[in-house]
């Protein structure tokens, strides 16, 4: 208990990353002390990249004896994302740092929350006790007056057919928060019924900002419109948790042409390949690259490009501009090898008697053709 507390104080304090990062009491603040230290350490490994190579943080993992600890040196790498070549530009040793720090502060916000719910449940256990107190007292001293107790609680069952459904609902909400526990503060979630599917591109997600013993408060993520849940309701609805779910799986689909030689598929496959290898930052990894459909009316052929991000639904922005270079990527490479798909144009017909007539017997049969002309004069004559 007294290292939790003494850890805590720490994450309270100006300095939370100690006082050689410097102070870090807001966002801005802790920005601008990443700054500080990035250029310090491009003072120390100058270049004209302004870039500071892994090794000089790899640093901060050597042991005692001088070697690399092998699990901080993952977990450095998990942390700063260096590109292939092992070198970090200023934009992503900040963007790490903040990352940080921002779950630094989510972590203070649940804290301080999970404290409000343990005070209420408190208080409900404290009426409970009270309660079995005053009976056991009663009891002692000798109470024996039960009928008109007995008479009290009669008087109270004819209104458990009122509050009965809503002492249900209660209940299942007070389980929902303290047994299954689905969302913290600042987690992204998403309701749905739990008999329909999810769509495949994502959920609308909402900011969880409040959590007590009767209801959670929420924020659209889209709109920032704020709304209010009763645990109760939610009890038996499908809570997609966008902070506890792995990585974001993205989806990018593709038109070729069915004329399209294979061999200008695999072109573009390659560079797909070389397009998510070149930024370790964003993509973890190629899942797939695979035909789903093939259209001959249409004269196409569907191509889907599986990906795994690095960042979580939770942090949707990043994987949605990710997907958009990507998409933008591909259109290049489409036009440059020339790819583009274009719809072919759809026949046109006109009939006058409301019958379906096959193209190939018209152009064949000029009787038929002559014989509408003809009807059709007709009808000019008959308005004349």
């Amino acid at each position: 208990i007294l290292q939790f507390r003494q850890a805590m104080s720490l994450v309270s304090d100006t300095y939370p990353f100690t006082q050689s990062f410097g102070p870090a009491s807001t966002r801005a603040i802790c920005v601008e002390s990443a700054e500080q230290i990035f250029n310090l350490l491009l003072s120390k490994n100058p270049n004209i990249q302004q870039k500071v190579p892994f090794e000089t943080l790899a640093e901060l993992a050597e042991g005692k004896d001088g070697e690399l600890i092998h699990d901080k040196v993952k977990a450095l790498v998990r942390l700063f994302r260096p590109d292939r070549k092992g070198f970090l530009t200023k934009l992503d040793f900040v963007t790490s740092i903040d990352n940080v720090y921002r779950e630094l502060r989510l972590y203070r916000a649940n804290l301080s929350n999970s404290q409000q719910i343990d005070d209420s449940f408190h208080g409900l256990i404290n009426i409970l006790h009270y309660f079995v107190v005053i009976l056991v007292v009663l009891i002692i001293m000798g109470f024996n007056n039960w009928e008109s107790l007995l008479s009290m609680t009669t008087f109270f069952f004819s209104f458990s057919f009122m509050f009965g459904p809503a002492s249900s609902k209660y209940f299942e909400g007070i389980l929902l928060i303290f047994v299954r526990r689905p969302y913290d503060i600042g987690d992204k979630v998403a309701i749905s019924d739990p008999e329909t599917d999810t769509s495949a591109s994502g959920s609308s997600t909402w900011f969880v900002e409040k959590v007590t013993l009767y209801s959670t408060t929420v924020r659209f993520a889209t709109t920032n419109e704020v709304a209010t849940y009763s645990n109760g309701s939610l009890a038996r609805l499908r809570i997609i948790n966008a902070k506890r779910s792995p990585k974001a799986i993205v989806y990018v689909y593709n038109k070729f042409g069915s004329d399209v030689p294979f061999r200008l598929i695999q072109v573009f496959k390659a560079s797909v390949e070389n397009f998510v290898k070149s930024r370790p930052r964003e993509w973890a990894q190629l899942n797939g690259f695979r035909a789903t459909r093939v259209n001959l009316e249409f004269n196409f052929v569907e191509y889907v490009i599986v990906l795994t991000h690095r960042e979580l639904w939770q942090n949707v922005g990043p994987i949605l501009q990710s997907k958009a270079d990507l998409a933008s990527f591909c259109l290049e490479v489409s036009k440059k090898l020339n790819l583009r798909y274009e719809q072919p144009p759809k026949p046109i017909h006109l009939f006058l008697d409301g019958r379906y007539n096959d193209q190939r017997n018209l152009d064949g049969d000029d009787g038929s053709a002559s014989s509408g002309l003809q009807q059709v004069r007709e009808m000019f004559k008959k308005e004349e």
